[in-house]
């Protein structure tokens, strides 16, 4: 047999080889779980400007209302399977007829270890949030927060100076 003829043969076999490894490495890679300093990094991110808020479910809402009983609006949980992100969200049922200088009402997400270990948390007015209720406006979205595996969140809404406030279940 001619050594051009066994090259050929070895290098054929060499290529199938890597073709194969080629295959197993990034099916390896599609299928294991997003890794977690990546996650993390959707952590401030606005929910509407990285396209999550259009795959988005509600996890959990709450009634905001007052001592009285008085509702004022929902605040709820939303949450994303696709960035496994979540965010609090206020709407009211009235637009908010003062604000006194300061905003009317906000929200805020909570994010904790599944242990039970605070994280962080976002707020409308934070960077990434649409900016807290004034007068006029009806509702706001805060930052996401990471919320795959090995994490928690909560939402809070509020009506500022004490008026009313709800809070919703974790997720």
């Amino acid at each position: 047999m001619p050594i051009t003829r066994i090259l050929f043969a070895v290098s054929k076999k060499l290529l199938n080889i890597g073709m194969i490894v080629t295959l197993v490495v990034g099916l390896f890679f599609a299928i294991t779980p997003i890794n977690k300093a990546f996650a993390l990094s959707y952590d401030g991110s606005n929910p509407v400007s990285t396209g999550r808020a259009n795959d988005a479910v509600t996890k959990s809402y709450s009634y905001i209302r007052d001592s009285s009983g008085n509702i004022y609006g929902k605040v709820y949980l939303k949450w994303s399977e696709r960035c496994k992100t979540s965010w609090g969200k206020i709407n009211l049922y009235h637009a908010a007829p003062y604000d006194n200088g300061a905003y009317y009402a906000n929200a805020v997400v909570y994010s904790y270890t599944s242990s039970g270990t605070y994280r962080t948390r976002y707020t409308c007015g934070s960077s990434g949030g649409n900016g807290a209720i004034m007068k006029g406006q009806t509702s706001c979205y805060t930052a996401q927060v990471y919320n795959g595996a090995g994490y928690i969140a909560k939402a809070k809404g509020y009506i500022n100076w004490g008026i009313a406030s709800g809070t919703t279940g974790w997720y």
